[in-house]
């Protein structure tokens, strides 16, 4: 049998979530289902986190509550953020509630803003730059092993290195560098060239973009296309003799 509603859709469950937390913790003991929703599409996590009942909130995650339910005013995380609930907040990021999800063009960090909760702001932005500054810190030490494995000319496993980094930082033209760099190395002219092209593009002016350009065509033999590469980086660096020293060896074959 049912449990039973009110003309709302508010089942008794609901109504302890508010008033009575014992009675809610029986009734989710006895069968009561967490994750009901009235007929506005509210669940209980709504409320328990909209009023910053974080005893309820906790019981009902326990219970095994989904964490973000979407009610026309967004998911509970929304509701908290908006009523500036810290603690609520806090539980539900525990959680692994969305942080990013967007609900009428509104995500929990607009709707914190909205309601001036300073609190809520700096959590949804700290718990929103953890995994950027994580993503860094792994990419740093891909580069640092690559480095390594490229000072013991261990081409191939530098190369993987440089790869693995590039996936959690795609726009780092020193990488498509080095990478290149390892390419050269393996006689493999074309995926040097790719990557060296690559590099130019990110960093047009860095005069080593130019030189890998020119070392990739010296490889394939493009010697003319080698030269005007090597020049390229010349005229924006004079002073670098590696270039000149290249560019003379492309103009001789």
């Amino acid at each position: 049998m049912a449990p039973p509603r009110s003309r709302h859709g508010r089942t008794p469950l609901l109504f302890a979530t508010y008033h009575n937390g014992g009675t809610a913790e029986y009734l989710l003991d006895h069968g009561a289902d967490q994750d009901k929703a009235n007929n506005d599409g509210v669940s209980l996590l709504h409320y328990a986190a909209e009023s910053g009942n974080c005893e309820m909130l906790e019981l009902l995650l326990a219970k095994g509550a989904y964490v973000d339910p979407v009610a026309p005013h967004g998911t509970p995380l929304h509701g908290a953020a908006g009523e500036g609930q810290y603690g609520a907040v806090k539980i539900l990021l525990d959680h692994n509630a969305d942080y990013n999800k967007m609900v009428n063009g509104v995500t929990p960090l607009m709707a914190a803003r909205d309601a001036n909760s300073t609190e809520c702001i700096k959590l949804l932005v700290k718990v929103q730059e953890e995994p950027m500054l994580k993503r860094e810190i792994v990419a740093s030490e891909l580069i640092s092993l690559g480095n390594i494995s490229l000072k013991k000319k261990d081409y191939a496993v530098a190369a993987k290195l440089y790869s693995r980094a590039m996936q959690l930082d795609p726009d780092d033209a020193v990488l498509f560098s080095d990478r290149s760099l390892c390419w050269l190395h393996m006689g493999d002219g074309r995926k040097a060239l790719l990557d060296a092209n690559k590099c130019r593009k990110m960093r047009p002016h860095w005069p080593k973009a130019c030189r890998r350009q020119g070392e990739a065509l010296m490889l394939l033999k493009d010697y003319e296309g080698a030269s005007e590469r090597f020049l390229d980086g010349l005229k924006l660096d004079p002073v670098d003799t590696d270039i000149e020293d290249a560019l003379r060896e492309a103009m001789k074959s």
